[in-house]
Order: structure tokens, then C-alpha cells, then sequence
């Protein structure tokens, strides 16, 4: 792409930061001349990335067009290789999401042993070959990030670090041409959280989740925090029990707290005159709504059990707010045993149930993917 002048590039960050404004708005906002701004909207504009949006009326009673983000500046793509469903978002760089489509895992990797990306991988692949060609009139693909449910030591797909499994994902993928970045599934949702959805109004907060895996994401100064290789929140690969007299299990912790092992605790005391006991995390919770005492006191040993991942997180970093996240993290029942053994415990802490759900994790592969789009467009 044809390198931008200086105050173009200025003026499509003010653009991009604003939505909409007008010639005078951008003007006065970066205290450039209004033939400057002109001339930059010209050159913006001929090379598609900027066009007319309507108008508005001015102070003086004189119109003004509206600017935004044109279609010509393209789009992204957010790629959630779920363990048990995979998702695909692409958005224009003006924020617009164009589309979004999901497929079941048909082979599902193992809930509670590391994670085996063939069969998720398969299935995002064949849900972007159906999907691509729906995007042909959005302009240029600007860049893909792709979310995994693994720690990710280096974003570069192309480092040598990369493991086979990795590697072999992205040959199953068949990505097309791009910019490609990779990033851990939960560090994405929290992501969606601060830009999107309930965490909007805090600067620093956790990202907790619980669900088939579990897993947590710290935001500090509005910004991810990733740590020294990538390991910042993974509590999943936390050996567990510690109690004397029992060998702690390499991500012990995951097995202990996954929805895999909570069903295997609940069918275990589970009483005869129940009936079968629940064969999913959602069947539980359902059950437990529903007033079944075994299945209450399931889901309240969970909470408090979660809430104590929860404590653990507070202590490190004291977040002051704790999103929780996931398929069973923020269920409201879980959601309210959580905040009351944090009460019992008299911990600081907010929670805010997720406001996005299971769609979490893409819509904050998507929102990085836009973020490095409109980074290299507008400072390379």
C-alpha cells in the first residue's frame, strides 16, 4: 500500500478514534489547518479508506459532511479454535462486525488433558473456506488473529518456538494471505470484556474462566498483561491438591475445576432417588435452578471452590474487579456462590458477570485483529 503522508495518517487515527466527524470537527481536534485536513481527507479517500457518511448542521447553520472508515480500508478476521466450538468474526476496520459463524468440534480434544488442536482445527478450517468468499466486496483482509485454548509463549506463528501441534494447526487452517498473530483463548475474551462488554469503565481488572477448561487474564492500565513468555494467568497448569499426604498433579488445578471432573464429583454423590444424575454442566445448573438439593449443593461446593481460584487471583494483583467468564463461570447461580464466599472471606473485590458469553473470545480475537489492522495502516 502506498505509504501515507503524515497528516493523513493523523487524520485517519482521529477518524478511526471518532467514528464520524467532520472536516472541522478533525480540524480543531488536531489543531491542523482546514486545507491540511482537506488535502489529507483527498488523499484518504482516493485510496478508498475513508468516504462521505451524510451531514450535519453546524453551530452556524452551514452543513458539514460526515467522514468515517471506508470500505476500502478492509477488514479482519477473529478465529476461535474452541475446544468444542470453533467461531469466526470478521469486522471492517471501522468497527462494523460484517459476520459471524460458528460449527461444532465433532471430535472434541480431551477435557481434561492438553490440548489437541487436529479436530478443532479441521473445523475452522472448513468454516473459512465457507466464509471467505462471503467477504469479497470488503476490501483487503488487513489481518487475522486466531485464538487458542493453550498458552501461547510467542504471537508469531512463524517463530521457531512454535510447537508441531501449532504448526500443524495452521497448515489444517489454510489461512489466506495475511498478517497472522496468535493469542490465548481467555486473554481474548478478556480483551472483549475491556473493549466490549462489562469491563468497559475499568482500567485494570481479572478475567476469570470456568467452564470445560479453566483459565484467567489480568488487564493492567488498559492494556493485556501477557507476562515475561506469555504465562500471566495461566492458573490451569497449577499442580493441585496441596493438602498433605497427596502427590500434586501437573495441571491438577484444570482437572479439579473443569466441567469434566465437577460432573464426575456430582455423579459420585449423586442419590439413587434422583434419578441419573446430570450428563452436562448445563443439565446441572438447570437441575439446580430447578431446586434439586443434590444438584444445589453440587453447584455450591463449585462456587465456593471457584471463589477461592478467585481469592488467589485478588491476592496476586488486586484487580478490584473480577469478570466471570465461560460456560459454567457465568451461569448466575455460580456467579452469586462466588460473591458470597468472597463476602465470607471479606475479600475487595467486584464481580461482574461476562456480557458476552461464549462469543467472548472471538469478539476479542476480532477487536486485536482491528487494533494491529489500524496500528500498521496508520504508524507503519
Amino acid at each position: 500500500m502506498t505509504s501515507l503522508s503524515t497528516s493523513a495518517r493523523a487524520v485517519l487515527a482521529e477518524l478511526t478514534r471518532r467514528g464520524r466527524a467532520t472536516r472541522p470537527q478533525i480540524s480543531q481536534a488536531l489543531s491542523l489547518s482546514k486545507p491540511t485536513v482537506s488535502t489529507a481527507m483527498s488523499e484518504l479517500e482516493e485510496l478508498g479508506l475513508v468516504r462521505e457518511d451524510g451531514s450535519v448542521q453546524g453551530h452556524t447553520g452551514r452543513s458539514a459532511l460526515l467522514w468515517r472508515i471506508g470500505e476500502g480500508a478492509g477488514h479482519v478476521l477473529g478465529v476461535d479454535v474452541g475446544v468444542t466450538r470453533t467461531r469466526i468474526h470478521a469486522h471492517a476496520l471501522s468497527g462494523e462486525r460484517l459476520l459471524g459463524v460458528s460449527r461444532d468440534v465433532t471430535s472434541p480434544a480431551s477435557r481434561s488433558g492438553a490440548a489437541d488442536l487436529t479436530a478443532s482445527a479441521d473445523a475452522a478450517g472448513a468454516l473459512l473456506r465457507e466464509t471467505l468468499p462471503r467477504l469479497g466486496d470488503s476490501g483487503p483482509l488487513r489481518q487475522i488473529v486466531i485464538a487458542l485454548p493453550t498458552v501461547v509463549t510467542d504471537r508469531d506463528p512463524a517463530a521457531a518456538s512454535q510447537s508441531p501441534e501449532v504448526h500443524d494447526m495452521l497448515k489444517a487452517l489454510s489461512l489466506p494471505p495475511a498478517p497472522l498473530l496468535l493469542e490465548n483463548n481467555v486473554n481474548c475474551a478478556a480483551v472483549a470484556e475491556g473493549n466490549l462488554g462489562v469491563a468497559q469503565d475499568a482500567a485494570q481488572f481479572a478475567y476469570v474462566q470456568a467452564g470445560v477448561r479453566i483459565g484467567a487474564a489480568l488487564v493492567i492500565g488498559g492494556r493485556l498483561l501477557r507476562g515475561a513468555s506469555g504465562w500471566a494467568g495461566e492458573v490451569a497448569h497449577l499442580p493441585f491438591p496441596w493438602d498433605a499426604g497427596r502427590e500434586p498433579v501437573p495441571e491438577g488445578l484444570e482437572r479439579f475445576l473443569g466441567a469434566e471432573h465437577l460432573l464426575l464429583r456430582t455423579a459420585a454423590a449423586w442419590p439413587a432417588s434422583e434419578g441419573a444424575p446430570p450428563t452436562s454442566a448445563e443439565e446441572l445448573f438447570q437441575r439446580a435452578g430447578e431446586g434439586c438439593p443434590p444438584a444445589q449443593r453440587a453447584v455450591t461446593e463449585h462456587a465456593t471452590q471457584v471463589g477461592r481460584l478467585v481469592v488467589a487471583v485478588v491476592a496476586l494483583i488486586d484487580p478490584g474487579l473480577v469478570v466471570l467468564g465461560g460456560g459454567v463461570g457465568s451461569n448466575p447461580l455460580l456467579v452469586q456462590g462466588v460473591q458470597e464466599t468472597l463476602s465470607t472471606l471479606s475479600v475487595p473485590v467486584e464481580i461482574r458477570r461476562s456480557g458476552l458469553g461464549a462469543t467472548a473470545t472471538v469478539e476479542g480475537a476480532a477487536v486485536l485483529a482491528r487494533e494491529q489492522a489500524l496500528h500498521r495502516l496508520i504508524h507503519a
